[in-house]
C-alpha cells in the first residue's frame, strides 16, 4: 500500500479564505448569529461547508458540518477501515504458512529502534486492544 499524498508547501489564498471564513471562535458563535447562519445554510441542501470553531483559552478545536456531509464522509472511512481489514486478513492467510526467520535483533537493527521506541510500540498494541 505504498500511496502517498503529499501536502504542498506553502500558504494559498484558498487557505487564507479558509482561514478568514470558516474558522470561529467560540465568542464569535454566541455572540452573534453565526451559529443561526450556519444551521439556516445546512437546512437548504446538503452542503459541503465545514467550519472550524476553537476556543483561544484552551487547546480544544471542533468541526460544525452538515450532517448528511458528515454522514457521506463516516460512510467513507468505513469502508476504508473495512478495506484495510479485509486486506490485512488476506496477507495473513496467504503468509500463514511461512517461516518467520529474521531474528529479533535483526528486526530491531534494521528498523533502528531502542528500547525506548520498542516500549512505545508496545504500548500502543496494548491501547488498541
Amino acid at each position: 500500500m505504498g500511496f502517498v499524498m503529499k501536502a504542498k508547501k506553502g500558504v494559498t489564498t484558498d487557505i487564507l479564505k479558509f482561514l478568514n471564513d470558516r474558522v470561529l471562535s467560540v465568542t464569535q458563535l454566541t455572540r452573534s448569529k453565526k451559529l443561526t447562519e450556519i444551521l439556516d445554510s445546512y437546512s437548504q441542501e446538503k452542503s459541503t461547508d465545514v467550519y472550524v470553531v476553537q476556543n483561544v483559552k484552551k487547546p480544544g478545536k471542533a468541526v460544525i458540518a452538515d450532517l448528511e456531509y458528515f454522514q457521506e464522509l463516516l460512510s467513507y472511512k468505513e469502508a476504508v477501515d473495512w478495506a484495510i481489514d479485509y486486506a490485512m486478513e488476506e496477507v495473513t492467510l496467504e503468509r500463514k504458512e511461512d517461516v518467520a526467520d529474521l531474528s529479533l535483533s535483526h528486526v530491531i537493527q534494521h528498523n533502528q529502534l531502542d528500547v525506548d521506541q520498542i516500549m512505545k510500540l508496545i504500548n500502543e498494541v496494548e491501547e488498541e486492544d
